[in-house]
């Protein structure tokens, strides 16, 4: 809706009140959704308990809440402001240009997870529907951070916490792009404000949010890494037992510990079965 809004502005030169409000209010819609989705799953205290490295980020502070929400809110506004505009300019060249653009940003995204060994979904289907599933997954999650920023999908079973941030990068790099081939200077420095608003709220926003977690925007590992990490730190069986409940491609990297494991604690399950087996 934000781009079909944004390209009737663009082609028509109709800045009156109700195009603009219109699309101004489409913007504020999506990112508001995104912004409280990020807030309402980190501050879930169920979260927390399941996953106490990956959720927690927010602060216990209200007036801290209240700021970090305002940045997520204005980082995700940016960011779709940047790519919905881009998207208008590079169509005004031709449909090429956003198939190269775009469609080149996705395809990295897919070569980047095939060469690590990371397109496997955390899903538990496998074969062909496996690899079709997977697929979808990924494309869809992508498309989602690329149009909302939802922080939620920074996790290592979806985009993963580097790419998360190298993708708002990639958004300031596809609107200079956007913005220089096109041409118009007023057009150049409106981009440029935009870039430069969602690089700065997104620095804000990793000052401001509990140390511990700035870590989970930057991480680099794969889905396989972080969930053998989870078992071989988790504190208690049933944490253990979790992490086995994903593909089991996810944890070949420590199918011998788990097997050990299992090995050692089968037998005492098999006298008396543990209520979260």
């Amino acid at each position: 809706g934000t781009i079909i809004q944004a390209m009737a502005i663009f082609s028509t030169g109709d800045l009156s009140a109700t195009p603009v409000v219109s699309l101004t209010s489409s913007i504020l819609t999506s990112v508001f959704i995104s912004a409280q989705l990020s807030h309402e799953w980190d501050a879930s205290e169920e979260n927390r308990q399941i996953d106490p490295a990956f959720y927690g980020f927010l602060p216990s502070s209200l007036k801290w809440r209240s700021f970090l929400l305002l940045q997520i809110f204005l980082t995700s506004t940016f960011n779709l402001v940047i790519r919905a505009l881009s998207f208008v300019i590079l169509l005004q060249r031709s449909t090429s240009a956003v198939m190269i653009v775009f469609g080149g940003e996705l395809a990295l995204y897919f070569l980047v997870k095939i060469l690590r060994g990371d397109f496997q979904s955390w899903v538990p289907i496998y074969g062909a529907a496996g690899v079709l599933t997977s697929f979808m997954m990924r494309l869809l999650v992508k498309l989602c951070v690329d149009w909302t920023g939802c922080a939620q999908f920074r996790h290592q079973f979806d985009i993963g916490g580097a790419y998360w941030s190298l993708t708002l990068l990639l958004t300031c790099v596809i609107g200079a792009f956007a913005a220089l081939s096109h041409g118009d200077r007023t057009l150049t420095i409106i981009m440029g404000i935009a870039c430069a608003g969602l690089l700065v709220t997104y620095t804000l926003f990793l000052a401001s949010i509990n140390r511990e977690y700035v870590a989970t925007f930057l991480d680099a590992r794969t889905a396989s890494e972080y969930n053998a990490d989870r078992f071989l730190n988790a504190t208690t069986d049933e944490k253990k037992f979790d992490t086995l409940a994903v593909n089991e491609n996810l944890w070949r990297n420590i199918r011998n510990d788990v097997k050990d494991w299992l090995a050692s604690s089968l037998p005492a399950y098999l006298e008396e079965e543990p209520p979260w087996l």
